[in-house]
């Protein structure tokens, strides 16, 4: 008889435990993150995760969305494409997630895109700045600016702040980065009546430049556009300097990481890229971000793709809180009317999903600090 009654205890307990566990579930908003974050590339990775989760951070601090907290499940994709396809299908089909944030590089994003654009989730890139990211996707949203702002934007500030005519270009053949913006840098340099002197491609991994960088300081040109990683531009500046190659050097977003891959530090302040984000910005939410930041790692931003991160976060967040559900559809519809002042300025999404906002204009000093420059207005 007691083996009965415990028997039923046991059931009735079960039970309780069942009910209770989606109850405790329906209390959470869970979140896919993707991004490198291990690898060649890690930095990126962990960049944008660090502005996320300290978005996410204070949101719940603050109650959350309606009182439901929000949980960011992360995964690593390493920057590959394959791998950030895996991460996606068990955040959407095991985890259960509601949203998107990821991924980083632009071909892990590409391929995420694809899949999320089929699931009609909404997604969002802090980083990814390939044109064709959301293109076709109606439910793929970006809070960095793109490629071709970025190539449009350099060319016009070599002509403008050095007067340069006679411009040089090193890419790397194959990576939709380094062509996407070597592109449309050269077809805005030839609208301002600049001459493309020197055009020269290098391959994935190379690590020797001097023969690219030998037939370009032949060419005599002024500035030379790297459109690099900051691995990559660190060995360039390094090795030009090697050749008696002193030109001004100029790239994009890419370049924000070159700090810490590069020995002599002084090559760095005839470095010039755009970026989304600036330490020196002066507003009232950025220093309340700049003081989060450093609370949370002890250390401020490395890269700018922390700001556009937590600009992400930001951006889903108050569009689920304007929904009032998580049904995909009505997410998107709200990312679509967004109006939201972020920390890297205010964000609005044109007819291709893509923020209107200015880009960054910086350099170094000589000991690798960051010194803004301009503002590069769209």
């Amino acid at each position: 008889m007691k083996t009965n009654k415990f028997i039923a205890a046991m059931l009735v307990l079960v039970m309780a435990v069942g009910l209770l566990i989606p109850a405790l579930a329906e209390d959470t908003i869970k979140i896919g993150g993707i991004g490198c974050l291990t690898g060649a590339y890690a930095m990126y990775g962990e960049g944008v995760r660090n502005g996320i989760d300290l978005y996410i951070q204070e949101l719940n601090a603050a109650g959350g969305i309606d009182g439901k907290q929000v949980e960011v499940i992360w995964e690593d994709d390493e920057g590959d494409p394959a791998k950030a396809t895996n991460a996606f299908n068990k955040l959407v089909q095991n985890d259960g997630v509601v949203a998107i944030l990821g991924s980083v590089l632009t071909a892990a994003t590409d391929s995420v895109a694809e899949f999320a654009a089929e699931e009609g989730i909404p997604m969002i890139t802090a980083s990814a700045t390939a044109y064709h990211i959301t293109t076709d996707r109606p439910n793929v949203f970006r809070t960095c600016f793109l490629d071709p702002f970025q190539g449009v934007s350099m060319a016009n500030f070599a002509k403008e702040e050095f007067g340069a005519t006679k411009l040089a270009v090193l890419y790397e053949n194959g990576n939709e980065y380094s062509t996407g913006l070597k592109d449309t840098f050269v077809a805005q340099a030839e609208k301002n009546g600049q001459t493309i002197v020197g055009l020269e491609a290098t391959v994935k991994d190379e690590m020797d430049f001097k023969a690219q960088l030998t037939k370009i300081k032949d060419a005599a040109p002024e500035v030379v556009f790297l459109p690099y990683y900051g691995r990559e531009a660190a060995l360039i500046l390094t090795q030009a300097k090697e050749l008696g190659l002193d030109v001004k050097f100029i790239g994009g977003d890419g370049i924000s990481d070159i700090v810490g891959a590069i020995g002599d530090k002084s090559l760095l302040t005839n470095m010039y890229y755009s970026d989304h984000f600036t330490n020196s910005a002066d507003s009232e939410m950025v220093k309340a971000f700049l003081s989060g930041y450093q609370a949370k790692y002890g250390e401020m931003p490395k890269i700018s793709f922390s700001a556009t991160g937590y600009d992400a976060a930001l951006v889903l967040t108050n569009a689920i809180k304007s929904a009032g559900t998580t049904d995909y559809a009505a997410v998107v519809d709200a990312i679509k009317s967004s109006q939201v002042e972020g920390v890297s300025g205010v964000i609005t999404f044109d007819d291709h999903n893509d923020p209107i906002k200015s880009a960054f204009i910086l350099t170094f000093d000589e000991t690798g600090s960051q010194v803004f420059v301009k503002q590069q207005n769209p």
